[in-house]
């Protein structure tokens, strides 16, 4: 080591500034024990980072450790801004509100240090993606201590460093402690006790932390390199904690005597730098003046913090504004000679706009980049129009999030784009203790006027739970944080354009449901049109009630008002457009005037910010108020459409509560029922988002014969063109539009007649509750309050039995099955199927015999009664009859020695993915009852449903019942497996390529070519689905034991994949949904602890699922 590179005026300060951090402490110290501030943390034995300093330039950014008293001191922070935060005093940098080791220094580039440590990690990476071109080539230091490198924020900071190239310096100050938990082994770079060179391919350089002289060079050396590579680095600073964690912390609990003694006197940073000083040639003198002289300073910093005087406490954690950007008369929107826009082409106009004349605007976020331009298109064209500032960002929320706030510390103007509102915890962290909080918590000195754009709500056919949440009220709740949620097209322009110039932090949601309603397209220029924050919109004056909305459920008040208009009702309608802050003014004006309110949003009833505008109203009004709120129930948004009708706001609902406040009955008059026969289809869209789609070309017209599964149209939507197929069979009556028209989503596109009953139920697309007819009340009748408060529940675990599995008698080979066939030989049965046998039932044989005989082994095997039994599923495309269901059928047959048991039972069908179907029905009820038991029931007879001349289909299915049952967690010392909820779906199709009879009807026949097509894509895709569910990869799984349909469909699965297939179709053929048991039943009994299995089927239907095993 070359002890000469650093002359004695920097050996000097180093240890001036080393001194001056110690001397803080000591002072910090006394004063604690004095009573006279309440929380200290030293930095005492970390004091060596201060040979970075000199390596540093102005246009480098620090994100401190907390205990980096002496590198701040270096960098030039003033020893009295210590003193003024531990005083918690008006001068100090944060005006009393941060803890004192949580400084920020924004003349000095730094950044201002938080509780969740590892966020620094994000914000670096964002920092450092700002200033990397920069022409002095700045680095951003993230310093963190061994604990932090656990979080997971701080990894992700780290691999979007690497995989950015980002010239990010990782300084991990390792004391082997996070406060009492001992890391040593367990951090990613000492993994059971091994030192690692890289990590996401950055290299680790170790350094002794204990010796400042080391430090120097080697950071030197280090941060050079940087400089030339703009590559990151780590560098591990091994150190010692000389003190405890805190003033409120003890070491001696958790260290014994020896080993502070020891770190004390082997790891001091500064004993060692004064005997190296000594060695050096340095006089003792020279050192004694220094430590004078710096005394003298702290003592001095110290006495003038403590005159300072408190801070005035500031009542909103807000930036101020101009107050234009408030004032409702400051509202514009200029009229443009260009076409009408909807809502989603006036965000993409205006995020163009503002790219187009600031150069500091970016915008990030999952799939914005084109040729996607984000998953509803808002940002489509843009950035191919500003290559480089329109950016695909990782799959991960805190990323996107952090990074932003990271590129807006740095100057930028970044826009970061959710896919998903109900993706918003998992950015919650940024949003509450970053994007919230640093205005406030560094008194304006560091500010991120991030945008986040959040795609919210629900009101579409295919929307459920993680893609149909709005989060509002909790967004509204965060201090520090503007909420905006428009409605139209006019107000999503003047917004975003608002909260650019506002420079403050603000969530930004808009309903992708309106996104392209053309009702509330506006033909102002976006880029000139501004909407204040906190100014509601009327959208209707009234003086009868007031019906106040924002986002989807806008619409639903002005329907609610114009129904009630024909009985003579004037409601005034207020879209409330900006939550956090929100139009109080207007809101009680109304509502004193009116005396009758009714809120009405789509978050979730308990805590939702109907709540708080109620309160308000409740407070504030000088005359009584009646109130109402009609919100979502305290649960989650389900998929079933006419399910998510009863659970959301609806027409329906805003028109009851408004008809009871207002005195009235309320009756629904319902529409005559269709002509039996006749069949309306309707026009679809590709997306949640669409609201109208233009017909490209009709290929019926009047008098056509249409089959089932025939294009009748191609229509174009936001983001695809597409074919629409006919659910039914039938003749055109008539055409409602043609090739050219533009037509709404739901609305009858043509009338088909078929067959009387033939005709498939239709699935519910929208609101149909009737005409309403509001007849006036004698009495008062008033709505009891809603009284749901159910929570999302725990998940429970579930296990899996052992699988019991039972044939039919007879084994029937090939040679047996073709008897004098000459079509095939038992060869090619082989090579098509992999089939050489399968077993049927014998004439004392049936579905219910097999299925019985399974449990009675089961319970022997288990040690189980019936009456253990909570529920029954049994799965069967062959049941002996419709009702009494097979699953009370086999109820009877277990029961009946010991006098009937009363147990729930029901059967399902899902053809060969039943055994996943019923897996997930089990796994759902034990979600309830984590003390239950479930038995799981398959049995298929498919032989006598086969007809042997067709020798497509009869050559491949076989005989089989099983039994599991499904342990809840109470229970789970019991289980062979534990079971993930599987991960299920299907494709409506009308029987043409796989259909099973009822017995006597027919027999099965099968398209082979579309199945195998479908089989393989599907089972594939499926359990890539149950994998990510369960956060893991398919080479995570040991094996995976796909239904069991032909050989060459479980070949191609194997290849596709990459995997390991279970198989045993040679002896067993196709036992249709107990085909996956009898693979269990073998291998469950030799599978290693630990091992995962991945489960997947596909059916007639068609149906398909996924599902992971995890052997016990």
């Amino acid at each position: 080591m070359d002890r000469n590179r650093m002359n004695h005026r920097t050996l000097l300060s180093l240890y001036r500034w080393m001194r001056m951090a110690r001397q803080v402490d000591l002072l910090e110290e006394e004063l604690t024990r004095r009573g006279e501030v309440f929380f200290q943390v030293s930095g005492t034995g970390h004091e060596a980072i201060a040979g970075l300093a000199p390596h540093l330039i102005q246009e480098d950014f620090l994100h401190c450790h907390y205990r980096d008293k002496a590198l701040m001191l270096a960098r030039g922070m003033n020893p009295k801004a210590f003193f003024d935060s531990l005083y918690c005093n008006a001068a100090s940098h944060s005006n009393g509100r941060q803890m004192s080791a949580h400084m920020s220094a924004r003349e000095l580039n730094i950044m201002s240090i938080v509780g969740p440590l590892g966020n620094n990690s994000v914000q670096s990476a964002g920092l450092a993606a700002a200033i990397k071109d920069h022409p002095s080539r700045p680095i951003v230091l993230c310093g963190d201590g061994d604990g932090t490198t656990q979080e997971g924020e701080y990894l992700e900071g780290v691999a979007e460093a690497a995989r950015e190239n980002l010239p990010v310096l990782f300084v991990i100050e390792d004391n082997r402690y996070a406060i009492s938990t001992k890391t040593e082994g367990k951090t990613f770079y000492a993994l059971d006790g091994g030192m690692m060179s890289e990590f996401y391919g950055i290299p680790i350089h170790y350094v002794d932390g204990t010796n400042v002289v080391s430090v120097y060079e080697e950071l030197g050396y280090i941060v050079d390199e940087m400089r030339e590579s703009r590559k990151p680095a780590f560098v591990v600073m091994q150190v010692e904690r000389l003190c405890s964690h805190t003033n409120a912390d003890d070491q001696s609990v958790y260290r014994t005597e020896e080993n502070i003694k020891s770190s004390i006197e082997q790891g001091d940073p500064i004993l060692r730098f004064e005997k190296y000083l000594l060695e050096e040639g340095i006089s003792p003198e020279t050192l004694a003046e220094i430590r004078q002289e710096v005394t003298k300073q702290v003592e001095d910093a110290e006495e003038a913090a403590a005159m300072e005087g408190d801070p005035v406490a500031f009542l909103d954690a807000k930036k101020p504004i101009m107050a234009d950007l408030t004032n409702p008369r400051a509202e514009r929107k200029e009229e443009d000679v260009a076409p009408k826009r909807n809502m989603r082409e006036a965000l993409n106009e205006a995020l163009r706009q503002r790219l187009e004349h600031d150069d500091r605007v970016y915008l990030l976020g999952q799939d914005i980049e084109d040729p996607k331009g984000d998953v509803f298109g808002v940002t489509k064209g843009l950035s191919t129009e500003y290559p480089g500032r329109v950016i695909n960002a990782p799959l991960s929320e805190s990323t996107i999030l952090g990074t932003a706030i990271g590129q807006a510390l740095a100057g930028k103007r970044p826009v970061a784009f959710m896919q998903f509102a109900d993706f918003l915890p998992l950015a919650f962290n940024q949003i509450v203790s970053e994007m919230g909080t640093l205005y406030w918590r560094t008194n304006g000195s560091w500010e991120a006027p991030v945008i986040l754009m959040v795609p919210c709500g629900a009101y579409r056919p295919g929307l459920g739970p993680f893609h149909g949440q709005s989060y509002e009220a909790i967004a509204s709740h965060i201090p520090g944080v503007d909420v905006v949620m428009p409605s139209t097209a006019a107000d999503v322009a003047g917004l975003l354009n608002t909260a650019f110039m506002s420079e403050r932090p603000t969530i930004f949601f808009y309903p992708k449901s309106c996104l392209n309603i053309s009702e509330n397209a506006t033909t102002a220029d976006p880029a000139k049109t501004i909407v204040p924050l906190g100014s509601a919109r009327k959208v209707r004056v009234g003086r009868d009630i007031t019906l106040v909305g924002w986002g989807n459920t806008v619409k639903h008040c002005v329907k609610t008002a114009d129904a009630l208009e024909k009985s003579g009702v004037e409601a005034e309608v207020i879209d409330l457009r900006s939550l956090s802050p929100w139009d109080e003014k207007t809101v009680l004006s109304s509502a004193e005037k009116t005396a009758r309110l009714v809120i009405v949003h789509e978050d979730n009833h308990t805590c939702g910010f109907g709540a708080e505008i109620a309160a308000t109203v409740a407070e504030k009004t000088r005359v009584p108020v009646s109130i109402r709120r009609v919100t979502r129930s305290d649960t989650w948004v389900p998929c079933n459409f006419a399910n998510q009708l009863e659970v959301m706001p609806s027409f329906r609902k805003v028109l009851e509560t408004s008809a009871e406040l207002l005195d009235f009955d309320l009756e629904w008059i319902q529409s005559a029922a269709a002509e039996e026969g006749l069949c309306e289809i309707e026009a679809i869209g590709s997306g949640p988002a669409d609201e109208s789609v233009q017909i490209l070309e009709m290929y019926v017209k009047p008098g056509d014969q249409v089959e089932r599964g025939q294009v009748i149209a191609e229509l174009e939507a936001t983001k695809s063109v597409f074919e629409l197929i006919s659910p039914n069979s039938g003749t055109v009556e008539t055409l409602k539009a043609g090739s050219g028209d533009s037509i709404d989503v739901g609305e009858t596109l043509l009338v088909l007649r078929t067959a009387a009953g033939r005709a498939r139920r239709k699935q519910v697309t929208q609101e149909q509750p009737g005409t309403p007819k509001l007849t006036k009340k004698p009495i008062d009748r008033r709505l009891p309050l809603p009284k749901d408060r159910a929570s999302k529940p725990r998940k429970y675990g579930v296990g899996l039995s052992e699988v019991v599995c039972v044939t039919g008698s007879r084994s029937i080979s090939n040679e047996e099955l073709l008897g004098k066939n000459k079509e095939m030989t038992p060869d090619d049965i082989v090579r098509r199927t992999g089939i050489e046998s399968r077993f049927w039932i014998n004439d004392r044989e049936d579905a219910l015999h097999l299925a019985g005989q399974a449990c009675w082994e089961l319970f022997e095997r288990e040690n189980l009664k019936l009456d253990d039994l909570d529920l029954v599923i049994v799965h069967t495309t062959s049941p002996t009859a419709v009702t009494p269901s097979m699953a009370c059928q086999l109820l009877n047959s277990l029961s009946y020695s010991q006098g009937g048991s009363m147990i729930q039972a029901y059967d399902i069908n899902a053809a060969c993915s039943g055994y996943l179907y019923a897996l997930q029905n089990g796994y759902d009820f034990l979600q309830s009852r984590p003390d239950g038991r479930v038995l799981i029931v398959t049995t298929e007879v498919m032989s006598p449903l086969l007809d042997l001349n067709d020798l497509q289909t009869a050559i491949l299915f076989g005989d089989a019942a099983s039994a599991t049952v499904l342990y809840g967690e109470d229970h789970l010392q019991h289980a062979r497996a534990r079971v993930s909820r599987p991960e299920l779906s299907a494709i409506g199709e009308d029987g043409s390529s796989l259909a099973v009879p009822f017995p006597k009807d027919g027999y099965i026949h099968m398209n082979g070519t579309r199945v195998f097509r479908e089989a393989v894509r599907s089972m594939v895709t499926s359990l890539n689905h149950a994998c990510q569910q369960d956060e893991i990869g398919l080479d995570d799984l040991h094996l995976v034991v796909p239904h069991q349909a032909n050989q060459r469909i479980l070949d191609t699965i194997s290849q596709r994949i990459h995997a390991e297939v279970y198989s045993n179709i040679r002896h067993y053929g196709n036992t249709s949904s107990s085909s996956i048991p009898l693979c269990l039943a073998e291998l469950l009994t030799h599978v290693e602890p630990g091992k995962k299995l991945g489960l997947c089927a596909f059916g007639g239907g068609f149906t398909f699922g996924a599902g992971i095993l995890e052997a016990a």
